[in-house]
């Protein structure tokens, strides 16, 4: 079944469909976080399967004005495209040094030249797809699994020495580990003919389960971070608790200290407090005097400073 009278199936356009949905919630989250490169490197990766998705299920399509043998080189680009970036994207996202050939010179002769010189040049020639087809498809799949062998090396290397210890990292790995095996399977696929739904299935699906288990692990990491934060402003507020028993600050001056340091002016300290601007002026004009501060960055300053701090 196709959607909407195209040559994609409806199966591949849910992929897509889905794949577009985490792509907007991941951006979402990389723009609070810019600094998370590995989110950025995911976000890439799950560019790229969009557009092999696209490509590969809308072409060929005569319906479409470009020449059915430029959609076909466009759609296996992609595929073969994708294929290197996700060699690219284990190396940098893992942290796998040993598989620094695979990335440079391993994609470069294995992935780009066989598209190029045994699908592009063939398919021109002949104009035959299902012979170019099979004949560029032999080198990526020998590559795929000595990339699997290599690869398994370098997680075995990387368990030893327990950079894999947390149980969400170990679950990372492994579906990681099902999406290359996913991924090395396209190959075959592709050599035995056209059949998109099992060939964007089986290559989404690896992909799919790693993205829920990355979820998972980034759920994990902001509960930490969350639960980091509180301790540190837990901790906080009993140092500026005991710097205020240091200073000798009575009750009603720590709680006109919270409010300054919740950035509150006298009028709104005096509303809060129900007392007059006068009162909370005199109060300030105390605790600078307790506290030796001649302003209220100062005071704060030294409420939060750890010499004073008493365990």
């Amino acid at each position: 079944m196709n959607f909407m009278g195209t040559q994609m199936h409806l199966v591949t356009f849910m992929i897509t469909v889905f794949e577009l949905v985490m792509l907007f919630f991941q951006i979402i989250y990389f723009l609070e976080r810019t600094n998370d490169q590995k989110r950025l490197l995911y976000l890439i990766l799950l560019v790229f399967l969009i557009l092999y998705n696209l490509t590969s299920g809308l072409f060929p399509d005569e319906n479409i004005p470009l020449p059915v043998m430029l959609q076909e080189v466009i759609a296996y680009l992609f595929a073969f495209g994708t294929s290197m970036y996700f060699v690219y994207y284990y190396y940098k996202a893992f942290d796998l040094k040993r598989l620094k050939f695979f990335v440079t010179f391993g994609s470069l002769i294995f992935l780009f030249a066989p598209f190029l010189f045994l699908f592009v040049v063939p398919y021109y020639i002949t104009g035959d797809l299902v012979w170019s087809r099979r004949l560029a498809v032999v080198i990526p799949f020998l590559y795929g699994v000595s990339f699997i062998v290599a690869t398994t090396r370098a997680f075995i290397f990387k368990f030893r020495e327990k950079e894999y210890s947390e149980k969400t990292k170990f679950e990372l790995v492994i579906a990681a580990y099902v999406a290359l095996l996913c991924w090395v399977a396209l190959p075959v696929i592709v050599f035995f003919g056209d059949f998109q739904v099992l060939e964007h299935s089986i290559t989404n699906s690896g992909f799919l389960i790693m993205t829920i288990v990355y979820i998972r692990s980034s759920i994990y990491q902001s509960r930490k971070e969350y639960n980091i934060l509180l301790d540190r402003v837990h901790s906080l507020e009993q140092l500026i608790e005991s710097n205020c028993d240091k200073y000798n600050l009575t009750a009603r001056e720590i709680e006109i200290v919270r409010l300054i340091m919740k950035g509150h002016s006298y009028k709104i300290i005096a509303a809060d407090l129900t007392i007059s601007e006068k009162t909370v002026a005199k109060h300030v004009s105390n605790i600078f005097t307790k506290a030796s501060a001649s302003n209220k960055v100062e005071l704060i300053n030294k409420l939060e400073q750890k010499d004073h701090y008493v365990e």
